[in-house]
């Protein structure tokens, strides 16, 4: 069972709340879950800059707590809604690759800094890759350009790169697609990426 809230918030109460990154959005929306101190996240968002206002998705295992700020709607995802073949999909992803150095004694290895992804060839790959590791195939796809995205965390500046994916994908395992749904796609999820946007195609 998931839940698939929609939060509109206009820009002067965002900055009210100070709302400047995706990490501040996500630390707003723990509050939406209370008596989960201690516990992993368990809810995927995107902001969308919709001009007058913000507009977030918020998908979540457990029914969100509607806020005193912003307009909240939630809606329960029907079970049969992860039944169909095929998706339209979009997806807002930070497409990376572990940076490999050589170890003398263990020869190559991966040491865990990410590098963006910026080549159009190599983010095709990535989420042909991020499909085939999620239960479907890609069978079309468009990425919108690479944005550099910052953010403030414990007082330190960082940044990721943010990727606008778009097309229309068949899925071949319905436990792991389903999983990857609800965990979503690629790293960097509490910054506002990974959740996966679904549209059945008749």
């Amino acid at each position: 069972m998931s839940y698939l809230s929609q939060i509109q918030v206009g820009k002067a109460e965002a900055a009210r709340l100070r709302l400047r990154d995706t990490y501040a959005w996500h630390q707003q929306l723990w509050f939406a879950f209370p008596d989960r101190d201690g516990q992993r996240r368990s809810f995927l968002f995107r902001v969308d800059d919709k001009y007058e206002l913000f507009r977030v998705l918020l998908l979540s295992a457990a029914t969100p707590a509607p806020q005193g700020w912003g307009t909240w709607e939630v809606r329960r995802i029907a079970d049969a809604f992860l039944a169909h073949d095929r998706y339209r999909f979009q997806v807002r992803a930070n497409p990376t690759v572990k940076r490999v150095v050589w170890d003398k004694s263990a020869g190559f290895r991966k040491n865990g800094r990410r590098t963006g992804i910026y080549d159009a060839n190599a983010l095709r790959a990535w989420i042909e890759h991020k499909g085939q590791q999620s239960g479907f195939e890609v069978l079309e796809c468009s990425a919108g350009p690479a944005i550099q995205s910052y953010f403030v965390k414990d007082a330190r500046r960082g940044k990721h790169i943010s990727v606008d994916f778009q097309g229309v994908l068949r899925v071949n395992d319905f436990a792991t697609f389903e999983k990857a749904f609800h965990t979503g796609i690629g790293p960097a999820k509490a910054f506002g990426f990974g959740l996966l946007m679904l549209q059945p195609v008749a």
